[in-house]
């Protein structure tokens, strides 16, 4: 749902003045992303997220794992050499943007609760409609058909 989210964002937002899309800017747009989106604290934050999983004498260890021996230099560097690969000059400023945008965090910390709320409904929808699609063809049938139908379906 965040990437979701991220994408309403991203798409409804539009720059008046357009950077040029070069590596200079590109790589300068992704420090600032970076900056603005720490691998550090996305390390901290999925650690909490996965740390209430596990049972209690695992949560230490595991925190530590995350916390103190990851190697975020080393994340911090894949994440730059991907963002300069795969987005534009002003893709990257979108997302520093957003990412610095105080308003905008305190909606990201928001988005689990969001998630956990809408999901299930999400889910149970699509079940119903998968049911109806699946279902459908027999309830158009007549009834002669439809009794024909069912006897034919396994032999």
């Amino acid at each position: 749902m965040k990437v979701l989210f991220f994408l309403s964002i991203f798409s409804i937002t539009s720059l008046a003045f357009a950077l040029e899309d070069n590596l200079a800017n590109r790589q300068q747009q992704a420090t600032r992303y970076l900056e603005a989106n720490p691998p550090k604290a996305m390390a901290q934050a999925l650690a909490d997220q996965n740390v209430s999983m596990l049972p209690e004498i695992d949560r230490k260890p595991y925190l530590d794992m995350l916390t103190k021996h990851l190697d975020i230099e080393v994340i911090n560097q894949a994440m730059h050499a991907a963002l300069v690969k795969y987005f534009t000059a002003n893709e990257l400023e979108v997302l520093a943007n957003f990412y610095s945008n105080p308003d905008a965090k305190t909606a990201l910390t928001k988005m689990d609760q969001y998630t956990s709320e809408v999901l299930p409904v999400l889910q149970t929808e699509m079940l119903k409609a998968q049911q109806k699609a699946f279902n459908a063809p027999e309830k158009d049938l007549n009834p002669e058909q439809s009794s024909m139908s069912a006897t034919n379906k396994f032999p």
